[in-house]
Order: C-alpha cells, then sequence, then structure tokens
C-alpha cells in the first residue's frame, strides 16, 4: 500500500503561498491526501489568510479530496503566538513546527515541507527539522513566485504564471550516522538537539582516545599531552619532561602527520592538534579529580 503523503507549509499573510505550492505538487502527481498549516495568530491579516484557506479547502479541486489541519503557534498555556519575533515565541514556533513533522513521521506519512510562507526564522526551523526527522524520499521545497500571480493574489497558479517549486537539498543526519535514527523518538527538538550535542561530544571523545592511547607512541602522548594541557612552547616542554627540544619537535611533527592521517585532514598544525584533543584531556582530568562531567 502506497505511503500516506501530506504536504505542512507556514503561513504569513498570503494564503497563496499554500494553494500554489500544494497545486505545484498535484501536477507532479504527488498523491497529497492531508495538508497542514502552522501559522501565527491574532491579528485580522492572518485570520482572513486562515479563513480563505479554510473556504479554497471546501471547494474544487480539494473538497472531498485534500484534507486541511489548521495549526496555530500556541505557547505552554495554550495562547495563540501572534508573532515569530520574541525569544519565546521563537522557541514556540519550533516546537509546533517539530512536533507536527514528528507526528507525521510516526503516522507514516511521507513528507513535503513547505518553507515559504511566514518569518524567515520559520524557514531556518524547517531545515533544522527536516535534518533531524526526514527519511530520504521526503521533500523539501521553497515556494518561488514573482509577476502578474505574485501582485494578484490568485490561489491557484495559471500557465505561464511565474511560480516554481524549488528543491532544498537536506543533509540528513540518518545518512551521516546511522546510529542518530533514534533522534526521531524524541518529540521535543531542543531535547533532540541536547540529545545530539551529547552524542557529538562523545564521538568527538572516543575519537581522540582512540587517537592517543593507540596511535601516539608513549614518547609522543607524554609531549603532546603536555602541550594540550599547559599549552608550552617546544623549549618550555623540552625542561619540563627534560628531553631535548630536538626530540620535542620530533614526537609533535610526528603526532602532526598521524592526528592529519586519523582525522582524514591535509595537514594539522600545532593549534588544530591542541583542539582536537583538549575535550579528551579534559575529560580524563574531571575523570580523575571525580568531577561529574
Amino acid at each position: 500500500m502506497p505511503a500516506k503523503c501530506a504536504l505542512i507549509a507556514t503561513l504569513g499573510t498570503e494564503p497563496q503561498v499554500v494553494t500554489a505550492g500544494l497545486d505545484l505538487l498535484l501536477d507532479r502527481q504527488e498523491p497529497v491526501s492531508r495538508v497542514e498549516v502552522i501559522h501565527t495568530g491574532g491579528n485580522a491579516t492572518i485570520e482572513q489568510a486562515v479563513e480563505t484557506l479554510r473556504t479554497a479547502f471546501a471547494m474544487p479541486p480539494y473538497r472531498d479530496r485534500i484534507t486541511l489541519d489548521l495549526t496555530p503557534i500556541q505557547d505552554r498555556n495554550g495562547r495563540i503566538v501572534s508573532d515569530v519575533e520574541t525569544p519565546s515565541a521563537i522557541q514556540w514556533a519550533f516546537r509546533v513546527l517539530y512536533r507536527s513533522v514528528w507526528r507525521a513521521k510516526q503516522n507514516g506519512e511521507r513528507l513535503h515541507l513547505l518553507l515559504a510562507g511566514g518569518r524567515k526564522t520559520l524557514s531556518v526551523f524547517a531545515l533544522v527539522t527536516a535534518q533531524l526527522l526526514f527519511d530520504k524520499e521526503d521533500a523539501l521545497w521553497h515556494l518561488y513566485s514573482a509577476g502578474e500571480f505574485l501582485a494578484s493574489r490568485r490561489l491557484h497558479p495559471q500557465p505561464g504564471d511565474e511560480v516554481h517549486l524549488i528543491p532544498i537539498p537536506v543533509p540528513l543526519r540518518e545518512a551521516l550516522s546511522p546510529a542518530l535514527t533514534h533522534l526521531r523518538g524524541i518529540e521535543d527538538p531542543y531535547e533532540a538537539l541536547a540529545h545530539l550535542q551529547r552524542l557529538d561530544l562523545e564521538k568527538r571523545t572516543r575519537e581522540a582516545q582512540i587517537f592517543v592511547e593507540n596511535v601516539l607512541t608513549w614518547g609522543e602522548r607524554r609531549v603532546v599531552e603536555r602541550l594540550v594541557r599547559e599549552g608550552l612552547s617546544d623549549a618550555a616542554l623540552a625542561q619540563t619532561l627534560h628531553l631535548s627540544q630536538r626530540t620535542v619537535e620530533q614526537h609533535l611533527r610526528s603526532a602532526y602527520s598521524k592526528a592529519a592521517v586519523h582525522w582524514g585532514l591535509e595537514d594539522v598544525n600545532r593549534a588544530q592538534l591542541v583542539a582536537l584533543l583538549g575535550l579528551y584531556f579534559q575529560y580524563q582530568q574531571d575523570k580523575n579529580t571525580g568531577k561529574p562531567s
């Protein structure tokens, strides 16, 4: 049985963004059966746009074919957000958009996400949401419109109108790391991003641990660890470790070369090595002192 197909769109003041995007998808033979529109509220222009969409979906060509879900952006107390321009409103807008996509994927829908309507902030959130939740068959779109169609505010494009769907490439987290598929079980976007940050830190720490413990020689590790922890010059490293400066330089050159191979970089310099290994040595220090990481 073919997967259900839905369009989620953000709405500003122009309802034609939603209907034009839907018409163009239908022209592509996309079997969209549900449209969800995410919108703010509290002013007459937005309310008129919402009412225009209600009327449009109660008439051909959508009636009895495509359902319309209207999802206002609300805060934790159920108050509708009037605009996405304050830190609090931005957070709630992100949560509403993310949860709408999350629920669509939980319901097994193949998804089209249209980000042309509303504040530009919503477009950024749409891209982040797509990266975290999309499957490879889902699509992110921008709607380009100009000329007479844009000025006319007609809901449905006609032949020759300057209106096009432009696909936006989405670098999926799943493609970068299959282990990240379980992020889709987290409904709140900020919780998902915090979890992703923890995973990234753990990955960086593991890579550094393998490098220090399995790639470096004991002599190289002594020099590198003191360099990372204290940021000493070659001369100071030599004096502190009771080595010749030439030996210190040889150990560091070897470490730079090995680090470039280990991390797949063209080359690694002193500052880069410190940056790559700083988190690992801080973790080791915290562990040894009993400090929670």
